[in-house]
């Protein structure tokens, strides 16, 4: 953005201070490092992929626009970790093999409830929905698996610095 003033480019940073907005660009981060932290969304045991490295690298992109390290600072890696760990999980929730059919193909892209309890012989667990129901303001889809459980805990965390206006 051009500015003709000097006023008119600190009454921007002023803006950006007072709405706690932390820019600046991220160092790189890799497949490689992502694979060496969650080594579970590489390849088996037999060298084939578990999830394709194209995805793992979207993800990547995806995170590194919404986790910023000027926000998270030392948080940063385990941040990037967390997010691309949620949506690759919620990835390996929506695969079908190609070959299984149209039904099964759109069975796994159908969403998933949380069962409130299951039952096997004298075993029992329960799923307790406030904590989803809870989280609807903007943390739900996040619910939905560790990795993002843990993102929401410190990202919570990590919005509530001060800020100052100049």
């Amino acid at each position: 953005m051009n500015y003709n003033t000097d006023s008119e480019l600190n009454a921007e940073r002023v803006a950006i201070n007072a709405s706690n907005i932390r820019a600046g660009d991220n160092p790189p981060y890799l497949v490689a490092d992502f694979l060496a932290i969650y080594p579970q969304f590489g390849p088996d045991s037999i060298g084939k992929p578990i999830m394709p490295l194209i995805v793992i690298q979207m993800y990547i992109e995806l995170a590194n626009a919404s986790i910023k390290k000027t926000r998270w600072h030392t948080y940063w890696e385990v941040a990037m970790g967390w997010f691309i760990a949620h949506f690759c999980s919620l990835y390996l929730q929506g695969t079908a093999d190609p070959n299984s059919g149209a039904n099964m193909v759109m069975e796994a892209g159908r969403t998933h409830g949380l069962d409130t309890s299951q039952s096997v012989g004298d075993v029992s667990v329960s799923t307790d929905y406030s904590i989803i129901a809870n989280g609807l303001d903007g943390w739900a889809s996040w619910l939905l698996t560790i990795y993002g459980q843990q993102l929401s805990t410190v990202g919570k965390l990590m919005g509530k610095g001060g800020f100052t206006v100049r």
